[in-house]
């Protein structure tokens, strides 16, 4: 059962995203009531890295798009679980981000 919604949580979401990205450059955040995205703003690749976190019916769909192939796509009920995933993709993105700059 659903507990909380991710529209509930968004200024917690939006913290987690200033947190990781704040010296991340070339990203943007998307918040909807029921759609988070951060993406990699990237004019040379048409499908730039991305994450989601969308609320379904029943469950939580977190995914990660690594720019080249789905990476990771994972359900969760909980909205705890999800957003301790998304939390970790953001922070996997981050990386991968930074060490494509160096």
């Amino acid at each position: 059962m659903i507990n909380t919604s991710i529209e509930s949580s968004q200024i917690k979401i939006e913290n987690l995203y200033k947190s990781i990205f704040s010296d991340t450059p070339n990203t943007n955040f998307i918040f909807k009531s029921d759609y988070v995205c951060i993406i990699h703003i990237d004019t040379s690749n048409s499908d730039p890295a991305t994450i989601e976190i969308i609320e379904q019916e029943e469950h939580y769909k977190v995914s990660y798009w690594d720019g080249y192939s789905l990476a990771e796509v994972v359900y969760e009920k909980d909205l705890v679980k999800a957003l301790k995933l998304f939390k970790r993709f953001a922070r996997k993105l981050s990386k991968n981000l930074k060490k494509s700059w160096d």
